[in-house]
């Protein structure tokens, strides 16, 4: 992971500027450039040093099954997919996973190899290639392809000679040394062929053999200038073969072969041969060759679709086959008469006719994630997305995922569940597209509500057709259900305590539908709006479920503060602020009360967030101490309580986020961790604001003796809420005093009052809360 630490003297004095690095592409808008600067005063002049990385721990979960990627070493299988790398050792089935937060930087995977010092490389979509040494434990990163500026720049294969690590891009061939990682040269023309012809793979046995798009390009004898054009022979056509297009070339009992889009051929003298008549017509994607034997996977066209195959070839003809496969694009022959296939469903174990299993290490069912909560025993719960792109939802202990679908849980009305909230009963509930919303019980006990068994009313050209937008308790337990559009215009439904069904209508709606998102506050008024149209709703039933006399309604516009923009969430913070993020900036509307004395003169109060004006607002998370993550299309801030102070950023470059983007997220307010359900996996990390203990009787710190020196600082852990911390010596003289986040951790960095490290010894931690009750000490011992 990039650090995001700068150390430097600070007018005399040590200074950590922990905040410095705010991303420097969304800082250089115009319109943020000022807040920037007086935050850098602040930070240049700040005498001490600044608080330590407020997201720390990260780790990615993903799903490793759709595989894009293989290569066998010894008894490992490396394989890659869009959520990272795993090998899987086939002498004792196990796993050994890396993702970004490990040091993966390539997503998704497209291509592997070992060197000859063992060091695996990774290739990827985005031309990054990762280096990882099995010995360290460490990698390191190739980002000239990466940074090329070329428009498609995919890795498609790796290949060792000598000391070299042949690379075949989306725009030719580059030469890296092994060791030292510089490269020694690029080709991006052979000969006849476009400048910047893709190159599916490269084989190099004396020549260099070239398979591209559009031509076999082989190394004319003698030649050494490279990139000149005229070094190059290109092969393009096969009589009796339309267009082939070739995609690898390896060496076979001394013969020169290649796979094409066509079927698989030797070539020889500049004549190409069919290998087998078999593979006529058929793409032939991938070689492993063990000894004699040459075992190839192809593709082959069926009425409505594409199936997979695996050949053996031995003594020039075809020896045996597995046919009707899912998609494979490799295969590894193990002992026993098994074969290994990487595949779209995992890394398949086959005998001589069928796969006997799928394998992949545990992880959730899909790299989507749509609505994440947290329920009372520390469960997360995710959706999986809307229409036929739903996978079911997933369940996570901290340590093993659940998957739910429709095909091992029947019970289950369909698979597009995509928004979650957890109860204070500790109830679930998932809301789906097309079949209502699914309750999950501590016990795990699963009751679907849809049409048949709810007064609910899906669209109108479809009253089955239910779509649940969001789900939330008032403060009675009563559960409040938005219906996207429903047919009988009751947009707003609520099951009581005691199982009765009542729905409202919108009076300012008409026939406005695509509500989208719900909040409820501390009076119990319904907050929710649609992207459809820039307002915010608003609506309370006073507590009389069935008199709508006294029911009080009306939305917020342009006029009462908003900014014209779509709506895309709603958060009630813990002070009892809305925070409404936009398509533009985070607005905070405070005094929500006003809107039940149902007047024109009295209205809440709408204010806005500087640092956040210029942002696609897509989600807020409430952390215990009342600060906000806020996801948006350029990262994660972090902002004080009120919004006014940019605690943090972190995107892509400076964390392990998968890409800067982050619609949805979820927290762990127990444990004080954030989720973040990104395309190619599920970002978490630890913060320093878990919640705060009821009292002192858990307060320890670590780490135990504690060496500031190193850098590190000390974790107190087990506060009260709003706890008071003071550091004295072992003669009760004050060195230090600390104020914690908030919640239950706060941190000392080891020095005093004046900026200075402490001496070696013995020194006490106090204690309390804000108003001096409850005290607690504790002894530490601090080495310098």
């Amino acid at each position: 992971m990039n650090k995001t630490f700068i150390s430097f003297s600070c007018l005399g004095r040590p200074c950590n500027i922990s905040r410095l690095y705010l991303s420097f592409r969304f800082l250089l808008n115009s319109q943020l450039l000022r807040f920037f600067c007086l935050s850098l005063i602040f930070l240049l002049f700040s005498p001490y040093k600044m608080q330590a990385q407020e997201a720390f721990n990260w780790h990615i979960y993903s799903n490793k099954s759709e595989l894009s990627a293989s290569y066998f070493s010894d008894s490992l299988i490396w394989t890659g997919s869009s959520g990272g790398v795993y090998s899987y050792n086939i002498e004792d089935s196990t796993f050994v996973s890396f993702t970004k937060a490990e040091g993966l930087n390539g997503s998704p995977i497209t291509s592997i190899v070992a060197d000859n010092k063992n060091k695996v490389w990774f290739g990827s979509e985005n031309g990054m290639i990762d280096v990882y040494d099995k010995e360290t434990g460490s990698f390191r990163r190739i980002v000239a392809i990466a940074n090329s500026g070329k428009t498609q720049k995919r890795i498609n294969s790796l290949l060792v000679s000598g000391d070299t690590v042949i690379v075949s891009t989306d725009f030719g061939v580059s030469l890296i040394n092994s060791e030292t990682l510089d490269f020694y040269d690029t080709y991006v023309k052979f000969g006849p062929l476009a400048t910047n012809t893709k190159v599916n793979s490269v084989f190099r046995a004396g020549l260099f053999y070239i398979a591209t798009e559009a031509g076999l390009a082989v190394q004319k004898p003698g030649a050494t200038s490279l990139n000149d054009p005229n070094s190059w022979e290109v092969y393009s056509a096969i009589p009796g073969f339309v267009n082939p297009a070739f995609l690898f070339v390896k060496i076979y009992k001394s013969e020169i072969v290649t796979g094409t889009s066509t079927g698989f051929f030797k070539f020889g003298n500049g004549t190409f041969t069919p290998f087998i008549t078999e593979t006529a017509n058929k793409k032939v994607k991938n070689a492993s060759i063990i000894e004699d034997d040459c075992f190839i996977t192809l593709e082959y066209s069926i009425p409505g679709g594409v199936r997979y195959a695996i050949f053996k070839i031995a003594n020039d003809q075809l020896a045996s086959s597995i046919i009707d496969l899912p998609e494979i694009f490799g295969v590894y022959p193990s002992p026993g008469g098994l074969y290994f296939a990487p595949s779209k469903s995992g890394l398949l174990l086959l005998d001589q006719s069928h796969v006997l299993n799928a394998i992949a290490p545990n992880g959730p069912g899909a790299n989507v994630f749509s609505g994440l909560t947290v329920d009372s025993q520390g469960n997360l719960f995710s959706g999986s997305g809307r229409d036929v792109t739903g996978r079911g939802f997933y369940k996570f202990d901290g340590t093993e995922w659940t998957n739910f679908n429709r095909t091992n849980t029947r019970i289950l009305p369909t698979d597009a569940y995509y928004n979650a909230f957890s109860s204070s009963d500790g109830n679930v509930y998932l809301g789906s597209y097309g079949k209502g919303f699914l309750r999950i019980k501590p016990s795990g006990e699963l009751t679907p509500f849809t049409p048949t068994n709810t007064p609910l009313v899906g669209i109108a050209a479809d009253p089955n057709f239910l779509v649940v937008s969001s789900l939330k308790s008032d403060s009675k337990g009563n559960l409040w259900i938005l219906n996207f559009d429903a047919g009988n215009r009751k947009t707003l439904n609520v099951l009581t305590t005691d199982s009765v069904w009542h729905g409202y209508q919108n009076p300012l709606g008409g026939n406005l539908t695509n509500y989208s998102t719900l909040e409820i506050d501390q009076n119990d008024t319904k907050w929710y709006a649609s992207p459809l149209r820039n307002q915010l709703f608003y609506y309370n039933e006073k507590g009389t479920f069935e008199n709508t006399a006294d029911d009080i309604s009306g939305a917020l516009t342009e006029s009462s503060g908003l900014n014209g923009q779509k709506i895309n969430s709603l958060t009630l913070d813990k002070r009892g602020d809305l925070w409404v993020g936009t398509d533009l900036g985070v607005l905070i509307i405070s005094s929500l009360s006003a809107v039940l004395q149902n007047t024109s003169t009295v209205k809440p109060r709408v204010t806005t967030v500087f640092s956040l004006r210029q942002q696609k607002i897509n989600s807020v998370v409430v952390d215990p101490v009342n600060r906000k993550w806020v996801g948006t299309d350029a990262g994660i801030f972090l902002v004080n309580a009120d919004g006014t102070e940019l605690i943090a950023f972190y995107d892509a470059s400076n964390s392990p986020l998968l890409t800067n983007e982050v619609s949805v997220m979820g927290s762990d307010q127990k444990n004080g961790k954030i989720f973040i359900g990104q395309t190619g996996g599920l970002v978490t990390f630890s913060t320093r604001a878990p919640a705060p203990n009821q009292d002192y009787s858990g307060l320890f710190a670590y780490p135990m003796p504690y060496q500031p020196a190193k850098g590190g600082l000390l974790t107190i852990d087990g506060l009260i809420k709003d706890s008071e911390i003071m550091i004295l010596d072992i003669s009760g003289d004050k060195i230090r005093t600390l104020s914690s986040p908030g919640g239950r951790t706060a941190s000392w960095d080891g020095r005093d009052q004046y900026g200075n490290f402490v001496a070696t010894g013995v020194y006490f931690i106090i204690a309390s809360d804000k108003d001096g009750n409850t005290v607690s000490k504790l002894k530490i011992a601090v080495i310098r």
